[in-house]
């Protein structure tokens, strides 16, 4: 299953997901924290075309690395690998208002400074750019983080509203993750 998160199950349906965030060709897209796969910057870098290009972000060098390999292996020109701390405002290495679009997907759970992941994320999107968030469910699954690992959707809008940043959608993104679509 090459576009979706699988163990077992599909888990996420990245196609659905990136039709949703409203991709399309020549825009600049960020995956930030990317992880290893590239499940969401592969099909993303597909759907901006030759014009667009998309970020692979991670705190991970060996993430990099991987996504490095696959991309010169399969000869798309258009993902750039960006080692970064996305915890320090400021820290990554793209222009402040350069992205239409930043993808937050199951990265938040994994932190104890979601705000300043929110808050990186804001300063790279451009004006009227979106920000994708998609997380664990706050349920006790079998699957998936611990309960109190997970982030309430209310905590997230909380957080966005003090940066002046507004939710314009939300959408179940399987049977374990929830979806947010936010606007600058």
């Amino acid at each position: 299953m090459e576009n979706s998160f699988s163990s077992g199950n599909k888990l996420l349906n990245v196609e659905g997901i990136l039709k949703k965030a409203g991709i399309k060709d020549g825009m600049i897209v960020a995956d930030l924290g990317c992880g290893a796969n590239g499940y969401f910057c592969f099909p993303a870098s597909r759907l901006v075309g030759d014009k667009g290009f998309v970020y692979a972000v991670d705190v991970r060098k060996t993430a990099l690395d991987s996504i490095k390999s696959r991309s010169d292996f399969e000869n798309i020109n258009n993902i750039k690998t960006i080692w970064t701390n996305l915890e320090i405002y400021g820290m990554a290495k793209i222009k402040s208002g350069f992205l239409d679009l930043a993808l937050l997907i199951n990265i938040l759970f994994q932190s104890n400074k979601k705000f300043n992941i929110l808050k990186e994320a804001v300063r790279l999107i451009k004006n009227k750019g979106k920000i994708i968030v998609i997380d664990w469910k706050e349920n006790n699954s079998a699957i998936g983080p611990a309960l109190e690992l997970r982030i309430n959707k209310a905590d997230i809008q909380a957080m966005f509203h003090s940066l002046n940043i507004e939710q314009i959608d939300e959408f179940d993104a399987g049977k374990y993750h929830f979806g947010m679509i936010f606007e600058k």
